[in-house]
């Protein structure tokens, strides 16, 4: 058996493990791309050379504008949470 074959197993089963177990979404997508290495790993192994090449190109595209996504998500949550505040003031003694 070779090594790209076995490399290529443990970074899918600890990208698919650790994505389930992460909560928060920025280390959900880096087991996420772990997953992916592997699966690029045996793409890879099968002798799909264009295919992979094709998933290293589009992967970290994909990873970017996810990354995008949330801090844009993120941004407008605390949006939310300043007029919440103003339009219900907190009184206190």
């Amino acid at each position: 058996m070779d090594i790209l074959f076995i490399v290529s197993a443990l970074c899918c089963i600890f990208g698919g493990i650790g994505t389930i177990l992460h909560t928060n979404p920025i280390n959900k997508l880096i087991m996420l791309s772990l997953m992916e290495t592997g699966i690029i790993g045996f793409i890879a192994y099968f002798y799909y050379l264009d295919v992979a090449i094709l998933l290293t190109i589009v992967s970290p595209i994909t990873n970017i504008i996810i990354l995008v996504g949330y801090v844009k998500y993120l941004e407008i949550n605390k949006e939310k949470k300043k007029v919440k505040k103003k339009e219900f003031p907190i009184l206190g003694g």
